[in-house]
């Protein structure tokens, strides 16, 4: 019971947090910083495929070496 209160007091403190700031997003010019910006880009095509790769070697090494129990 205490997992299931702790992921609803997660998902909400994540809906309080876009509440906030999500004025300021809206703001921003995305477009400008990070598409047309041709550096900002690749950063962002690195992080994504560094990302995939990450959790394609967890999903892997779970799939290959799942966790045992102790008892």
């Amino acid at each position: 019971m205490s997992t299931v209160i702790s992921v609803i007091l997660q998902i909400l403190a994540v809906a309080i947090l876009l509440f906030l700031i999500w004025p300021h997003i809206k703001k921003e010019k995305w477009k400008e910083k990070f598409i047309d910006n041709k550096q900002a880009r690749s950063v962002l095509i690195v992080f994504v495929l560094v990302l995939v790769l990450v959790v394609g070697i967890s999903w892997s090494m779970d799939a290959l070496f799942p966790l045992e129990r102790l008892d």
